[in-house]
């Protein structure tokens, strides 16, 4: 059973989830955390609560991180989605507010915990329950300052008149308290969870996140300690899985018959037709009337991208649907992107497949990424493709799954020591790579930020050429989006939360 279905048994979390401004401000009536949490069931509430609100974050996470890549494009008219595709958004967008609100409010409830685990009295719930909220803590502020850069760092509650602690703190000290939340997770969590609860995290998972944060900060620094950090962690997580592995076959990843398998290190839980908890993006992926259609780029679905050896992956992550020119009245094939989202059984905005944060397959190659950035200059050799602590070994585990390891198709598909010998062209692999592995799964955009901004410029730009208007080229600073406008109102102090750069001030 989903663990999403347990939360959501609890009529208090109405009180929850119903902040209607950015960390509830305002004094709010219905508040009665101090009347609640008084034992080890009501606060074991509160962190199914922290789980439920990540729901909120990720039916729009696919919008902001999604869309606003090179992966895909909108294809009929639905107002503010349509500006974060082409870059022309205004700083009152209401999914960038909503995503914001979204996110600090999951970071509120995490707070919350927090302040009253003391009120548990089973020693090993205390431990575990203060590693999965600060988990989520550290995953919410990771999102928030790839998207925002410097934001709020709010550790406590916040009173309704306290402006002070919603001062925009320096990227540096936001990452300093992720990887100290997701370090405290680490040591907290179990390694195993009941299979009735296989929804909440576990030490494996906050390795992983906290790998990619170390490599996120090596790529931005170029920083050696970090990519060491990184590289430690994926390491152990290669000779030591626990229940995790890369599936033989890429198809069986996704789908609503078998979610949470064991490639799938964690994930945001939903369901359909359960009073509401379902998701909203199967329905915008897919050209449905009402649906804004979220077509698949052409320059990322072509044969460039994705070889005739990659079929498997190219025909899981597209769909193609035969439509109508609007012009010419004949049959035309559109791909669009919900390949990996599929749930024929759910209506409109209800839809009950998981959202995939982080899975093995990422674990691989994240490791084969940042080898290559710590021992690049080091020469591959024959014996590299054997080896399993070499980055073209593990990079290899990724190409043999994508060819359906057909006799036929694997050594074509194969990279060898001579194809990738040198640390540039390894790099340049590995990002077209992640592209095809995980297309359609939120990590392009985050990809392009930490990959710097030339190669974040010249992407998007190729992409907006090609795709949508040959004369929209973005500026560097929409590698960040603006903080929304109704949050500096409410703070009402420009020397707190201010706008960013090439935004209206």
């Amino acid at each position: 059973m989903k663990l999403i279905k347990y939360i959501f048994i609890f009529p208090f979390l109405i009180i929850l989830t119903g902040c209607s401004k950015f960390l509830d401000k305002q004094p709010n009536s219905f508040n009665t955390e101090d009347n609640y949490y008084l034992n080890t069931n009501q606060v074991q509430t509160g962190v199914f609560g922290c789980y439920a609100s990540l729901r909120d974050v990720y039916n729009i996470d696919f919008i902001l991180a999604g869309l606003r890549s090179d992966d895909a494009y909108i294809s009929q008219s639905d107002g503010d989605i349509n500006t974060i595709d082409f870059f022309t958004e205004e700083t009152t967008n209401s999914y960038i507010e909503g995503y914001w609100k979204a996110a600090y409010n999951t970071i509120k409830q995490c707070n919350v915990v927090l302040k009253y685990l003391g009120n548990v009295t089973d020693p090993a719930k205390k431990i575990q329950f203060e590693g999965e909220v600060r988990f989520i803590r550290a995953h919410m502020y990771f999102n928030l300052v790839r998207l925002f850069g410097a934001v709020p760092l709010v550790l406590d509650e916040v009173a309704y008149n306290d402006t002070i602690s919603l001062r925009r703190i320096d990227t540096s000290i936001v990452y300093h308290q992720i990887i100290s939340d997701f370090d405290s997770a680490i040591l907290k969590l179990p390694s195993v969870v009941d299979i009735s609860q296989v929804g909440r995290v576990n030490n494996y998972a906050a390795k992983g996140m906290l790998a990619k944060v170390y490599l996120t900060l090596g790529n931005r620094t170029k920083q050696a300690t970090y990519y060491d950090s990184s590289k430690a962690l994926l390491q152990d997580l290669l000779n030591n899985p626990g229940p995790y592995q890369l599936l033989p076959n890429y198809t069986s990843v996704f789908g609503v018959n078998n979610e949470m398998n064991p490639e799938i290190m964690y994930a945001v839980r939903y369901q359909s037709n359960s009073n509401g908890i379902g998701n909203v993006f199967t329905y915008d992926m897919e050209h449905i009337a009402g649906s804004p259609g979220f077509k698949a780029a052409t320059d990322f679905r072509g044969t460039t991208p994705f070889p005739a050896a990659d079929s498997i992956r190219k025909n899981q992550t597209f769909i193609p649907l035969t439509l109508r020119s609007s012009t010419t009245g004949l049959p035309t094939t559109s791909y669009f992107t919900g390949g990996k989202y599929q749930d024929p059984s759910s209506v409109q905005n209800d839809g009950g497949n998981d959202f995939i944060v982080l899975r093995y397959a990422d674990i691989i190659m994240m490791y084969a990424e940042v080898e290559n950035e710590i021992n690049g200059n080091t020469l591959l050799t024959v014996t590299d493709a054997t080896n399993p602590t070499s980055r073209l070994y593990q990079l290899n585990r990724i190409r043999v799954r994508a060819s359906g390891s057909i006799l036929a198709n694997v050594p074509a598909y194969l990279y060898n020591a001579s194809t990738v010998n040198s640390q540039a062209a390894f790099r340049l692999t590995i990002q077209k790579e992640r592209r095809r592995e995980f297309g359609e799964e939120d990590q392009r955009w985050y990809d392009l930020i930490r990959w710097g901004e030339p190669y974040f410029m010249t992407s998007i730009n190729a992409h907006l050429t090609a795709t949508k208007a040959a004369n929209l080229l973005i500026d560097d600073h929409q590698m960040l989006y603006p903080i929304p406008q109704r949050e500096i109102d409410i703070v009402g102090n420009k020397t707190i939360l201010w706008q960013n750069p090439g935004y209206p001030q």
